[in-house]
């Protein structure tokens, strides 16, 4: 049994699917803390989330809390989820960039490198309140810009910190499935930047089944698997890598789109907590698994078993690189498979990237130091270097021109 969780940004209206997801796995918590603002919102959540518990018949407390210090202390795992801004900054993140011909979005290009510049601060105050507190806890990560948030923190912390995204383990499910395999049955070699992946090669029992599993994506029908770039590099792309090389066609789409995901999630949102509000209500709405976030179910929980069991297993995380992709520094945040038990976390050789992908890792990686630098020192310049040489930036006027506007918007002391 675990003694304590915390879930920073615990008052989001999907914090129930975790609990749902922690039931159907059996995972037995005594302490269950949601850290948010004060407020309804998260009153609501909370209370929802207990009378999940209590009808499947757990004695997991939900304990709700307002103060970082009170969360943290005695948990053994702190799970960072919060939304700096809410979905209005998510908005922001989203609608901005398609105004200066860049692709939106709070995870890549510049709407993510802005959503660093208002998150990062909130996450370093959350570490030095850990490291006062809790230094021994594990931090999980599930804040975005992922991978930027998680190299601060190994930059600049000594905390344990993994960084987590549903992709790879979704991919993994999917190509298992195509090969008549289950997911811990196969072997993958994954390669990537938080959400920007490629696999590589697929082994069963060692033996590769790369070019059998080619062909049956060849003839499938999945959105998911984009079909020109695979026949052009003989390699797996996520669907996020993917918009980098179809980036054109994706702003095309941004520039004409009447409604944004964010803003659907916001009218959500505002629907979900009027449901949680209903004494009849004993599951998760539809509604919430609409967002079709498996994050939860697919990476969370099962990571939480991994490291709560003396036997070793494998997953893809967001680790510090430490000579694992040998082209990339070594404090950078990387997405590789990892071996995980009690014991921790520790990660495989990967090697050189394909030298196709090596210009375009390295400037993601590039831009995200001085993302993160221009936080630690709230420079100006900082901050429009790692705009610069973002490859989703297409010029540095309109890279200056998207940092001026979000510096009105954000409220942003930049020198």
């Amino acid at each position: 049994m675990i003694d304590r969780i915390t879930v920073l940004g615990g008052s989001s209206v999907y914090v129930p699917e975790f609990i749902v997801s922690l039931l159907k796995h059996s995972i037995l918590v005594k302490e269950l803390v949601l850290m948010g603002k004060p407020g309804e919102k998260l009153e609501v959540v909370g209370k929802f989330c207990q009378h999940l518990i209590n009808k499947n018949g757990y004695d997991t407390k939900i304990v709700l809390e307002t103060d970082v210090a009170a969360a943290v202390g005695g948990a053994n795992y702190i799970i960072n989820h919060v939304r700096v801004g809410g979905l209005t900054a998510r908005i922001r993140d989203e609608k901005t960039p398609p105004q200066f011909d860049m692709v939106g979005g709070e995870s890549l290009g510049p709407g993510a490198i802005v959503n660093l510049l208002r998150t990062l601060p909130v996450v370093f105050d959350f570490a030095r309140t850990i490291l006062e507190v809790n230094p021994r806890a594990t931090v999980i990560n599930m804040t975005n810009p992922v991978g930027a948030v998680v190299e601060a923190l190994f930059r600049y912390t000594p905390l344990n910190v993994v960084g987590i995204s549903d992709l790879p383990n979704i991919y993994t499910r999917k190509i298992a499935a195509l090969l008549g395999r289950e997911p811990e049955d196969i072997q993958v070699n994954y390669v990537g930047i938080y959400d920007l992946g490629w696999v590589q090669d697929v082994k069963v029992d060692g033996v590769s089944r790369m070019n059998q599993l080619l062909g049956h994506i060849e003839n499938s029908d999945d959105d998911d698997f984009d079909h020109d770039l695979i026949r052009l590099f003989r390699m797996i792309p996520t669907r996020a890598l993917g918009m980098y090389f179809h980036r054109h066609e994706a702003l095309k789409e941004q520039q004409t789109c009447s409604r944004f995901r964010s803003e659907m999630l916001y009218d959500a949102e505002k629907r979900l907590l009027k449901m949680y509000q209903k004494p009849s209500l004993n599951a998760v709405p539809e509604l919430a698994r609409q967002r079709n976030a498996r994050w939860y179910d697919y990476t969370l929980t099962p990571l939480l078993q991994q490291l709560e069991s003396p036997d070793a297993a494998t997953n893809i995380l967001c680790v510090k690189n430490s000579g694992a992709i040998t082209d990339l520094p070594e404090e950078s945040c990387v997405e590789v498979p990892v071996t995980v038990n009690a014991k921790g976390v520790k990660h495989r050789k990967i090697g050189m990237l394909p030298h196709f992908l090596k210009g375009l890792f390295c400037s993601l990686k590039e831009s995200d130091r001085l993302a993160i630098e221009a936080v630690r020192h709230n420079s100006y310049e900082n901050a429009l270097q790692a705009l610069a040489v973002n490859p989703f930036v297409p010029s540095l006027n309109k890279a200056r021109d998207f940092l001026d506007r979000a510096i009105r918007q954000e409220g942003f002391v930049l020198h």
